[in-house]
């Protein structure tokens, strides 16, 4: 009779949470496919923003491209009011600027043309002198390409006048592409001289030589470069404005001509609750943007809210259902309780099987399985660890005149300290009696782990208070490294305990790295 009633309890109750969830589930699942529809027009909408402002970039640097081929070699004034009519007319480009080839053998001659007809302080000048940075490595050109022409001329940027752009770092590579391609090059993401972040978009211009008139100023001559300089915060003030959910997160990567990822923008999302990410699915979309010299990708993230999902009509239902599971509060409470007890003594018997009892630090079977965790990653993504083997000096003194119960204290401390030293990725694990070992993770570069281990060691050499008075204790740390001394947690041990056993030779206290293989 007590089964037949506790299985008729248990079926019910079965009922009553399987049809409050399967309507859940109904409802939850009507609404998220609703908000992933309109996530997806959202994408498109802001996709084809950005696609058009890429576009019309390419349209305007075309356009401007044709008229140098046709402007007078020293008109600015109509370049000038070709420049101011793009402009007007497309308001999130920054600055349309003119730069020509000088042969380096004629760079003298060039500069004093310029002081006699133009401006008496013209020079040409490297990037890094003008901003006060270190000078960058630049492709090697046979010309020179100083910038003559800018619109707006801004008293912020005048200073850019005669600036060869083969010494501006963010330039040099997409500069010396340019010279072998027809098609526009963008150079990556940069902070201006005056200040924002922007990028350049750049084409080649070539055209008839015309003979040189030495009473006016060459700014325009044969071969030409026309650049388009785009601020990165007009891109992202259109997509402001057409973002509608300001809880999506959208991030915007621009390819550069030399195949780097260089950030574009970023909208911060408002923050959602732990319940509101815990329980609902976050909707998200990347879109590849093949323009033709402005490759760009956009990532979109939106995380559902239970404001999203929770209309009216669910909250009815739910209060409904509800209803029927108050009617047995005790029943499932008892339930819960028991799976919680169950599943506190499961996660006891899990953590006591893989972590030793005295120091409450992974145990060697642990350490394994993180050590695989680490090679797979070395594997698929070439990221470096150590592994580091810490052998107390003279422990067995300790325990001989102190007792085990002083150097159960100090392995304790050590087991403290070490947890302190690192790093909360690395794996600190007792792999028996008073042998410890230490997983770095993700290492870049060689150097770090050595210092890691210093600062293990460091921890370490402090005086411990224990029951039998405060004891000075050392230890011998041995290091080796994946893959240079080997590829197998075996490998990796044997190579860091020779390591340690020559700190052991020499008097011990110290840490050594292991020798790198001779040939």
């Amino acid at each position: 009779m007590l089964t037949k009633r506790r299985n008729s309890l248990i079926g019910f109750i079965v009922l009553a949470v399987g049809l409050v969830g399967f309507c859940a589930l109904l409802l939850l699942k009507s609404e998220t496919q609703r908000r992933e529809t309109r996530f997806s027009e959202y994408v498109q909408n802001i996709s084809g923003i950005v696609r058009n402002q890429l576009d019309t970039n390419e349209a305007v640097l075309a356009g401007f491209s044709a008229f140098l081929q046709a402007v007078d070699q020293s008109d600015t004034e109509a370049a000038a009011r070709y420049a101011a009519a793009v402009l007007s007319a497309y308001p999130h480009i920054y600055m349309l600027e003119a730069a020509r080839a000088v042969p380096v053998a004629e760079q003298a001659a060039f500069e004093a043309l310029l002081q006699r007809t133009w401006r008496a302080d013209f020079q040409l000048k490297d990037f890094p002198s003008l901003a006060g940075q270190p000078g960058h490595p630049q492709v090697y050109l046979k010309e020179t390409w100083p910038v003559l022409f800018m619109y707006p001329s801004l008293p912020e940027s005048s200073s850019i006048y005669g600036v060869r752009l083969e010494t501006v770092g963010h330039l040099s590579y997409a500069l010396a592409l340019t010279r072998h391609h027809q098609k526009p090059v963008v150079s990556p993401v940069f902070s201006m001289f005056e200040g924002d972040n922007a990028y350049i978009l750049m084409q080649s211009v070539t055209r008839p030589s015309q003979a040189r008139e030495q009473v006016r100023p060459n700014f325009f001559g044969s071969t030409m470069m026309s650049l388009l300089l785009v601020k990165t915060g007009a891109l992202l003030e259109a997509v402001n404005d057409a973002n509608i959910d300001p809880l999506v997160r959208i991030d915007a990567i621009l390819k550069t001509a030399s195949g780097t990822q260089s950030p574009v923008f970023s909208t911060p999302p408002l923050q959602a609750g732990v319940l509101d990410r815990f329980f609902l699915p976050r909707l998200a979309d990347r879109v590849e943007i093949r323009n033709n010299s402005q490759p760009m990708t956009l990532v979109f993230e939106r995380q559902l809210r239970f404001t999203d999902v929770l209309t009216d009509e669910m909250l009815i239902i739910l209060t409904l259902l509800g209803g029927v599971l108050i009617c047995m509060p005790v029943v499932l409470v008892r339930h819960f309780k028991a799976i919680e007890r169950a599943d506190l003594e499961h996660q006891r018997s899990a953590y006591l099987a893989t972590h030793d009892v005295l120091t409450q630090l992974p145990n060697r079977y642990l350490f394994a399985d993180r050590f695989d965790q680490a090679w797979s990653n070395w594997q698929e993504n070439g990221v470096q660890f150590a592994v580091l083997l810490i052998d107390m000096d003279h422990f067995k003194d300790i325990n001989d005149r102190y007792g085990h119960e002083a150097g159960d204290q100090v392995l304790r401390a050590v087991a403290s300290r070490m947890l302190q030293a690192t790093r909360s990725c690395d794996t600190v694990a007792r792999y028996g009696g008073d042998e410890f070992v230490i997983l770095l993770s993700s290492l870049t570069p060689h150097e770090s782990a050595q210092l890691l281990a210093a600062r293990v060691f460091e921890s370490i050499a402090q005086t411990v208070v224990t029951s039998a008075g405060e004891l000075s204790i050392s230890c011998s740390i041995g290091v080796s490294l994946c893959p240079e001394h080997g590829q197998t947690l075996d490998t990796l041990l044997k190579a860091a305990d020779q390591a340690m056993y020559g700190v052991k030779q020499v008097g011990r206290s110290g840490v050594a790295m292991t020798e790198p293989a001779t040939h």
